[in-house]
């Protein structure tokens, strides 16, 4: 069984690469994720039986509805996190970095009311210049 982070890191993957074009293929999942493709194989099997995915007949793989659900959250979970550590003037790759920790380990309720705050807060400094 999959671990939080390497469920969500597989659905953001997945959810990126079918919103590019479609049907993804385990081996562009292996190439994202740098892993081999058995690796990516027991993770397919796993977030199947789990309901997130489905396999196609020709061994294309699709998100569920709910494997959709929690991919999107995920996915603005962490462009959230990598515009409020730009925003700080941290460094891209360190960003990145973070960005990918602070998604898997904040509680939805703290990750709330950081969003929460950061909106307010842009939204304060642009009225104060008449933005």
């Amino acid at each position: 069984m999959l671990g939080k982070e390497k469920t969500e890191n597989y659905l953001k993957v997945i959810y990126r690469l079918q919103r590019m074009h479609g049907d993804v293929r385990g081996v562009e999942i292996a190439d994202e994720l740098n892993v081999s493709r058995p690796t990516v194989s027991i993770a397919i099997k796993d977030l199947e039986k789990s309901g997130l995915i489905k396999t196609n007949y020709d061994s294309s793989i699709r998100l569920t509805d709910e494997g959709i659900s929690l991919a999107k959250a995920v996915t603005e979970k962490y462009d959230f996190f990598m515009d409020m550590l730009r925003f700080l003037h941290v460094d891209m790759n360190t960003a990145k970095e973070d960005a990918c920790r602070l998604e898997h380990s904040l509680s939805e309720e703290s990750f709330q009311a950081l969003q929460t705050f950061f909106q307010n807060y842009m939204s304060a400094v642009l009225n104060a210049h008449n933005f």
